[in-house]
Order: structure tokens, then C-alpha cells, then sequence
């Protein structure tokens, strides 16, 4: 079985019993109920054989949920896709509790009162998933993920970025940002430099940027431009707005409309 590119989705297996064999990006895999079968959204996919008998698992993650989950985890922006190992030990350690947890929710997913529905119970279980995920699958940000973080943000720059999340299309200014957190404007960039990395307003843009990367996977392309999508979220120049976008998520806006629902 031939699969073109996920595009939308990362993805695994986990043979409950018997054998998977696949390719994907020049990796040839087995699964087996002992080590799961990863996919990223990129390249295509050859299901080669499975044995008689087999039970496959298959879960498959939105590509905008696990990336956000990562990043809120880093506190940090990331370089998209996330390129996953293509292959997972479900044995030992967090690879072990994600097969349970996919199990659990799995055996959930048919029921009709199933407990998963009550968000009390289904959203840190659906979170605890994607987290485990990132711990158990090898990638470029799992030693800096499972490395203890640096001392918890100032108020101040807690301040702001909750200003930014709540109304990101606010055309803020360093200066009103600085306001808000009752400092001074070269306080505040030092202060997010040493405790997120970058200046407020490359936060902001980066912030924008996700915004406007889950409005363009949602939006119809035959009633939405890019255009559209740029301008709400505070891209007044398409050029540098397209640039930006392909350097965090590898394409061009145009191509993620394309392949939107």
C-alpha cells in the first residue's frame, strides 16, 4: 500500500500482535509490539508487508497540535516539521507509558460514554500523549526537552507574552509592550532575551506566524487568500510575510492553502 505525503499529520504504528514493514524518506521499518513505526509529514509512504493476524494501532496527530505542544513545553519557537526518528522503543521508559496511554485511549475512542468526551479527563490525557511522544521519539529537541529548564520567567515578561497571546493582531509597539510591563523599553529586551532567546516583537511575529500557519490549514482556498490571511494577523508586506512563514514551516503559504480542508 502506497500513501502520498501526510502533509497535515505525524504518525504511528504500534503492532498490538504480529509485524509491520514500511518505508518512508529511504528508512525501511519494522514494528513490532516491542518498537512503533514513526512517520513525520514529509515523504511518502510504502506499507510493504504485515503478517497474517497482525492488530495495528495507528495514530495519527495533527501536525499543528504536536508542533504547539512542543513549543509550549520549550517555552520557544521551533523550525517545522519536527523530524522524528523513524522508529520508537515501546519497551522501557516514556515509550512504554505512550503505549499505554494510546491504548487507553484508543479502547475509549468507541465507546459511547467514553470518559475521554469530558474535557476534565480527555484534554491532560490527550496532552500527557503528545508530551510522552516527544520524550520517547528521538529528534533534534528531545536532549534540550528532557534537560531541566532555566528559573521560571519574571513577571514582567509573563506579563507581556500574555498580552501578546491574548490579542496577537494588536499592532503593539516595543515601546506599549514596555508599558505593560511597567519597565523600560531596554529592560524588556534584555529581559526576553535572557529568559526566552529573542526580542518581544520577534516573539510576537513568531506568535502571528502560528496564527496565521492554523488560520491558512483550516480557511477554504476558494473563498480565502493569502493575502486575506496576512493582513489580519499583521503582515502588511506578502513578500517578507512569505519569507518568514517559509522559514518556520518549510513552505510557502500558498502551498499550505492548497492543501487545506
Amino acid at each position: 500500500m502506497d500513501f502520498a505525503e501526510l502533509h497535515k499529520f505525524y504518525h504511528f504504528n504500534i503492532p498490538l500482535s504480529g509485524s509491520l514493514c514500511s518505508r518512508n524518506r529511504g528508512n525501511e521499518i519494522t514494528a513490532t509490539p516491542e518498537r512503533a513505526v514513526l512517520y513525520g509529514p514529509t515523504g511518502d509512504v510504502r506499507l510493504t508487508h504485515w503478517s497474517a493476524g497482525s492488530r495495528i494501532l495507528c495514530v495519527k496527530i495533527r501536525r499543528e497540535a504536536l508542533e504547539a505542544e512542543l513549543e509550549r513545553l520549550l517555552q520557544r519557537p521551533i523550525r517545522s516539521p519536527i523530524e522524528l526518528a523513524p522508529s520508537m522503543d515501546l519497551v522501557h521508559g516514556y515509550g512504554r507509558v505512550l503505549r499505554d496511554l494510546a491504548r487507553l485511549l484508543a479502547g475509549q475512542a468507541g465507546r459511547e460514554e467514553s470518559l475521554t468526551r469530558q474535557e476534565i479527563i480527555g484534554a491532560p490525557l490527550w496532552h500527557s500523549m503528545l508530551s510522552h511522544l516527544l520524550a520517547a521519539a528521538d529528534h533534534d529537541y528531545r536532549d534540550e526537552l528532557l534537560t531541566p529548564g532555566p528559573p521560571c520567567r519574571p513577571r514582567t515578561v509573563e506579563r507581556v507574552i500574555d498580552a501578546m497571546r491574548a490579542s496577537p493582531e494588536t499592532p503593539f509597539s516595543v515601546a506599549e509592550l514596555a508599558e505593560t510591563a511597567g519597565v523600560g523599553i531596554r529592560t524588556l529586551q534584555t529581559a526576553f532575551k535572557a529568559h526566552v532567546g529573542m526580542p518581544p516583537m520577534a516573539y510576537l511575529r513568531n506568535l502571528r506566524l502560528e496564527r496565521a500557519h492554523a488560520d491558512l490549514l483550516s480557511s477554504d482556498p476558494s473563498s480565502t487568500t493569502v493575502s486575506d490571511v496576512a493582513h489580519r494577523w499583521g503582515f502588511a508586506h506578502l513578500g517578507r510575510f512569505a519569507a518568514a512563514y517559509g522559514d518556520k514551516y518549510g513552505v510557502l503559504p500558498s502551498d499550505t492553502l492548497r492543501t487545506a480542508r
